[in-house]
């Protein structure tokens, strides 16, 4: 039952986490091997966006910079986005107040996310502040009591996005002058067609983009994360696999103390005619119904109590600043079937010796 609640929990943030970033990444994402930022030709750029199965292909310039809104200060990563990003990707789906805009004629946006909102406390309702983003200048201009060292762009905020990362969407050509990047960009965002197979549209980009490029579907964008949680999931079921091993004893000294009890009935068994492999049989047998009558009822409880807290959830996560309030739960029935192989596993090897044991008894005897 542990280990069935357990897994499934992992299941949950696994899949919530896939939910998360499905909503707020491409399906592929273009990047350099070397290097923060790389230039692509346009004739190069054009190719990708005409591959069979391509929905968009939108260039996009990311780096850490200082935001100030008020008298609140903090760093975040300021990320420019081509025009047209905001209606091919998913990101309007965690818009959670006003618009996802960037620009509007001679007016620059920016779009925040929800931890950025609550440090600097914005709002899209005071027409007399804005989002003064700051990054170093290539050339510094070193001089006593000057601020010229530091590019500057204003922002007026749009809306906000419902994510975790402390981050700013804006105009890319903005973030370009912001940057003095006028060629440069950091990575490409690429949307697919419904119905096409990512793994191909993958291989053609690759081919189309030559060596020294990374091509990151949904998974490999978040790559050690999710390695991270299969670790742990892992290393859950053996902890938990070594408890219901070490319990086994119980079962193994029941079978040895059942062949001690009962060694009157055996004898008069044998004295019937029951041949003494029968006895090591029935050891093996009882102690599988043992295992069964364990395993069946803890499974059932351990579904049980899933569904429950996916259909109710009782527990809470205990996270007032997370997007959902309790823990998340995903049945996959491979996990059933490995809980019941490893226990099954388990109490076979258990009985073994008593069986054994019984056998050499009864010859002894007879």
């Amino acid at each position: 039952m542990a280990m069935v609640v357990v897994l499934s929990a992992f299941n949950g943030f696994e899949g919530l986490l896939k939910e998360i970033y499905h909503s707020q990444d491409p399906d592929l994402k273009i990047e350099t091997i070397k290097g923060k930022t790389f230039q692509l030709d346009s004739n190069v750029l054009q190719k990708l966006r005409t591959l069979e199965g391509v929905k968009g292909v939108y260039q996009s310039l990311a780096d850490k910079a200082s935001l100030q809104y008020g008298d609140g200060q903090m760093v975040v990563q300021i990320v420019g986005i081509e025009k047209g990003f905001e209606n091919a990707s998913r990101l309007d789906t965690l818009v959670r107040k006003g618009k996802f805009i960037v620009s509007s004629g001679d007016i620059s946006f920016g779009m925040v996310t929800e931890p950025v909102r609550n440090a600097l406390k914005i709002s899209l309702n005071n027409d007399f502040e804005f989002l003064k983003v700051s990054y170093p200048k290539r050339k510094k201009i070193l001089k006593l009591g000057t601020n010229k060292i530091f590019n500057q762009l204003n922002l007026t905020p749009s809306g906000f996005l419902q994510m975790d990362e402390q981050r700013v969407y804006a105009p890319l050509e903005d973030v370009r002058v912001l940057m003095d990047k006028p060629l440069g960009i950091s990575f490409l965002d690429v949307f697919i067609a419904e119905g096409s197979n990512i793994q191909k549209v993958k291989n053609d980009l690759l081919k189309t983009l030559g060596s020294g490029f990374l091509v990151k579907d949904e998974m490999e964008q978040h790559e050690d994360l999710f390695k991270i949680l299969k670790i742990e999931k892992f290393f859950v079921f053996l902890a938990l696999g070594f408890i219901i091993l070490i319990s086994s004893f119980n079962l193994f000294v029941s079978c040895s103390m059942l062949v001690l009890d009962k060694k009157n009935d055996i004898f008069t068994l044998l004295a019937m005619g029951m041949k003494p492999n029968n006895v090591g049989r029935i050891v093996r047998i009882s102690g599988g119904l043992v295992t069964i009558l364990g395993l069946i009822p803890g499974l059932l409880f351990g579904l049980a109590i899933c569904l429950i807290q996916k259909w109710f959830g009782l527990v809470p996560l205990g996270m007032s600043s997370t997007t959902i309030m309790s823990y998340p739960i995903d049945i996959l029935w491979f996990d059933f079937l490995l809980v019941s192989l490893w226990v099954m596993v388990i109490g076979f090897f258990a009985v073994i010796n008593p069986a054994k044991k019984a056998l050499i008894f009864t010859l002894d005897k007879s």
